[in-house]
């Protein structure tokens, strides 16, 4: 049972235009499950297979895709994983596996979701970088701006360690928790 970041991900910004966007690929492995949280961007598909295969695995091994939004950069290799069943906002309450819960985390779109599991939050782009985290920031694309703020404090406040949806994994002191 694991979380590994098998892509960290990449946003590149020249002001307020994206020249380049691929989301973070999180693998959760609970004890019924092997889970590939978003996919990224489709000119990423050899990373992922890549990095499936640097852990023994391929994508017909995962049973589980859960995409935290339906963003492009976050859904385009969805259809590596043949083997798989697809949760999202719209079915996500239907999904079972103990070892896992998965929170709504609107603002950035009103069908955001993200993934508790043990320490960790996947948060897709809830907190695309690990400096909306930081500087408590919303993503600079959102549906409602007050509501991201509110979800982005909300998820730091779970004290966890943050998978953020283009920067890799924003890790908290989980010491000194509450």
């Amino acid at each position: 049972e694991m979380l590994r970041l098998i892509y960290q991900g990449k946003l590149i910004r020249e002001g307020s235009r994206i020249l380049e966007a691929s989301s973070s690929v999180t693998l959760i492995e609970t004890e019924r499950h092997r889970i590939v949280v978003d996919t990224s961007s489709r000119d990423k598909e050899d990373v992922v297979v890549k990095g499936l295969e640097r852990l023994g695995l391929s994508p017909r091994d995962i049973d589980v895709v859960i995409n935290t939004h339906s963003h492009w950069d976050h859904v385009g290799n969805n259809h590596l994983f043949k083997n798989a069943e697809f949760i999202n906002y719209e079915n996500y309450r239907s999904f079972k596996d103990r070892e896992i819960e998965i929170l709504e985390t609107p603002g950035h779109t009103w069908d955001s979701i993200s993934v508790l599991y043990r320490d960790y939050i996947v948060v897709g782009d809830a907190a695309p970088l690990k400096d909306n985290i930081v500087k408590e920031v919303a993503p600079g694309i959102c549906v409602d701006r007050d509501l991201a703020l509110k979800t982005l404090k909300r998820i730091k406040s779970l004290g966890k360690h943050i998978v953020t949806g283009h920067d890799g994994i924003y890790f908290q002191d989980l010491k000194n928790r509450g």
